[in-house]
């Protein structure tokens, strides 16, 4: 395991650090990822140095989090987080500690982290450091907490979140006295900042099983101390989708939005409920536009038996393309949801949009600067109509899209309205 590229890449800072004198170990998830034969990204280092000998070790640093023990050391063109051994205590807010304690003892650093798959350190001869059978959860496929789950819970309430996003992510089961301290704790969760409970689950949503994530999450009652989350709605999503992952978290969120509006709403009822949602969540205004445009797609796509021409303009090909090649896999696995479509075609979605003469206004041959060159408007909105009239006419063919044709078949509008004044 220690013959893993990124840890070899990493290996020389431990023995940088063992040279001077000290102890030094890789810690955390890399060495439960490379005991699952999962890609490692990074690495984390825990030595028994204190902040300024690490420093000493490493002339070229960034002080990234004294206070509680880290130094980000610069190596090789390549920058490692590393952290002398510590305890905490205190926990007043349920997430960071009052007080921090360096000390001499690997066990005792272990020991503070919250479950027994990640509480594993791993020498720079590869000897596996395992204080809390955390190599068994792991073959096993459990999730544990360290200790007293109670403990690790209140000294840090995202820990809750991150036990359904690992049961999603490495499909592991949770540990019956670990299920029972999430229940029992699951009222400090509304004590942690919305915008990390975002980013745990939007990793559960794309676990390889976010329908057991999320299951966990319902049976501790986590939901409930989340904005914006109807248990109906997320007994139907467990009860509709199939299992595989969503590749796009904004998927998942379009399809608790439209599970919960239904096909009967507009796009604007959708568009409002999406703006409530992230703003509920703290998400991005992108976030926002994305998950209300895939949602919309669901309603529509659901009174459609292929994509036709208007759906696609109206919607953009990028819309409804993720959503059918998301039906298409629904379709593939049997989910139950994806009975409430006509079957998902690819070819038709996109060869309805190669017919299309125009993709957007902007495809347009005339702008509004050759409107008022042409027909010198008496107001600035009139530049408007006549471009979405303009754009309704080479969608239904009624008019090629060349400069010459646009002026002249308007012309001949302008005319006709003049004439029925």
């Amino acid at each position: 395991m220690i013959q893993d590229p990124v840890f070899q890449q990493a290996l020389p800072v431990l023995k940088a650090l063992e040279a001077a004198g000290y102890e030094a170990y890789f810690v955390g998830g890399a060495i439960r990822d490379a005991l699952l034969g999962l890609p490692i990204h990074d690495v984390d280092i825990a030595t028994s140095a204190y902040p300024q000998e690490v420093q000493d070790v490493f002339p070229k640093h960034f002080d990234v989090g004294l206070e509680h023990g880290t130094v980000m050391a610069w190596y090789e063109g390549e920058t490692y987080e590393i952290t002398t051994f510590r305890t905490e205590s205190g926990y007043q807010d349920y997430r960071r500690p009052d007080k921090v304690e360096f000390v001499q003892s690997l066990e005792e650093d272990l020991l503070r982290r919250d479950f027994t798959m990640n509480a594993l350190a791993m020498a720079s001869d590869g000897q596996i450091i395992d204080y809390f059978n955390g190599q068994e959860a792991i073959k096993e496929g459990r999730i544990e907490a360290v200790g007293v789950a109670h403990e690790r819970f209140h000294e840090d309430a995202l820990r809750m979140m991150r036990a359904v996003r690992f049961a999603s992510q490495l499909d592991f089961e949770i540990a019956e006295e670990t299920s029972r301290a999430l229940k029992t704790n699951a009222p400090l969760l509304e004590k942690i900042a919305i915008e990390r409970i975002l980013v745990e689950m939007n990793k559960l949503w794309q676990g390889k099983n976010w329908q057991k994530g999320l299951a966990q999450m319902l049976e501790a009652d986590l939901w409930a101390y989340c904005p914006y989350l109807e248990r109906q709605v997320l007994e139907t999503m467990l009860k509709l989708l199939a299992s595989s992952p969503f590749a796009d978290s904004d998927m998942a969120w379009a399809f608790y939005l439209y599970l919960d509006l239904g096909a009967g709403a507009d796009r604007q009822a959708y568009n409002q409920a999406s703006h409530q949602l992230a703003r509920a969540w703290k998400m991005s205004k992108r976030e926002d536009q994305h998950i209300a445009g895939l949602a919309y797609a669901l309603a529509v796509r659901q009174g459609l038996s292929v994509w036709d021409a208007d759906s696609l303009y109206a919607l953009g090909f990028d819309l409804a393309w993720q959503l059918e090649q998301t039906l298409a896999q629904e379709e593939a696995e049997g989910s139950l949801l994806s009975q409430r479509f006509s079957p998902a075609n690819l070819a038709a979605c996109q060869a309805n949009w190669q017919a299309l003469p125009i993709h957007s206004l902007k495809d347009l041959a005339v702008n509004g600067s050759d409107l008022i060159q042409a027909f010198h408007p008496a107001e600035g909105a009139q530049i408007g109509r006549w471009l979405g009239t303009l754009e309704a006419a080479v969608l239904a063919g009624q008019v090629t899209n060349d400069k010459a044709s646009l002026l002249a078949w308007l012309k001949e509008e302008i005319a006709t309205e003049e004439e029925h004044l």
